[in-house]
């Protein structure tokens, strides 16, 4: 896997979402390790947790604890809106910002250019200011 592949792959997910390295044996998985390191030896970047020991065949994959169909992702709070249409759209707004690949509630809306509104309490939600502050700094 190239290191452009890993970073686009994690991209989808939730920044603050617990990465876990799982050792897999024929019969199942048998360690997780939420301590990971990066190496590099020569060959290029190496994600690792435990030693490998000569003679024994490893089988390492990435797990993310947010992709476990037994793990729901929570639904983020991203503040009162004046109408449920409207949290709507500063839901997809936050879903399409983030890469998060989650269906949309108007997929034919133009996230890109719009600004989402001030919550009810006349404030911005800090996860959609973080966004715009984002999209402000790169123009």
């Amino acid at each position: 896997m190239k290191t452009k592949d890993l970073i686009d792959a994690l991209g989808r997910f939730d920044p603050e979402a617990e990465v876990r390295l799982c050792v897999t044996w024929p019969g199942g998985i048998t360690e997780t390790h939420d301590r990971l390191r990066v190496t590099d030896y020569g060959g290029g970047p190496q994600l690792g947790a435990a030693p490998g020991y000569r003679g024994v065949q490893l089988y390492v994959g990435c797990v993310l604890d947010q992709a476990r169909p037994s793990a729901p992702r929570p639904r983020l709070d991203l503040g009162q809106y004046a109408s449920p249409e409207l949290a709507a759209r500063v839901h997809d707004f936050y879903v399409v910002h983030k890469g998060l690949g989650e269906p949309l509630n108007f997929p034919e809306f133009d996230y890109e250019k719009w600004i989402p509104p001030r919550t009810t309490s006349g404030q911005y939600n800090e996860h959609v200011a973080a966004i715009l502050r984002e999209k402000l700094l790169a123009e």
